[in-house]
């Protein structure tokens, strides 16, 4: 799976350009991320064997090694990453009303993470573009993340910790 994230706000500009290798159950085998923010460009490349997950994260020509235990059920994603989430979430059976929670590795964090996802009641409505969508949404309370799902498809993610929405655009 290849994703791109391109995000500008005042003026500042950072390109997150994503390379996920996974099975057919979405259990990861590899990843890469680099991430580009104004020409400095830093990545963080992920490999999954045995149980673990070793990450060599890179910033500014500095190389960290980073490891931890990957539980046979556990996935992975990305703080900001969309498309990930999407996947994440459309992989699980979620129902209305229902709490869910997940062992997911973070590379950002550089270890596992407990997230707890609560599938709202009542639908919300989010205007795009000037269109209406009826939405279920998805919590997410340790990272503060809210997804907004239509048709099965995620058409807003919104991390209220960093004050950042992204928006499907066509």
């Amino acid at each position: 799976m290849l994703s791109n994230t391109d995000v500008s706000f005042e003026g500042q500009h950072i390109l997150l350009d994503s390379h996920f290798v996974f099975d057919e159950d979405y259990k990861p085998h590899e990843y890469r991320l680099a991430v580009d923010q104004g020409g400095s460009t830093n990545e963080i490349n992920v490999t999954f064997s045995d149980g673990n997950v070793v990450s060599m994260v890179t910033l500014k020509n500095d190389t960290v090694p980073l490891s931890d235990e990957f539980p046979s059920d556990a996935f992975m994603t990305e703080n900001n990453m969309p498309g990930l989430w999407e996947m994440l979430l459309i992989s699980a059976d979620l129902e209305t009303g229902e709490r869910y929670s997940a062992m997911v590795y973070i590379p950002q964090g550089g270890a596992m993470f407990e997230l707890e996802f609560y599938v709202q009641n009542d639908p919300h409505t989010i205007n795009i573009s000037g269109e209406q969508y009826s939405c279920t949404v998805v919590q997410e309370n340790t990272l503060d993340l809210r997804f907004y799902m239509h048709e099965g498809e995620l058409l807003q993610m919104r991390n209220d910790d960093q004050d950042l929405i992204f928006t499907r655009i066509s």
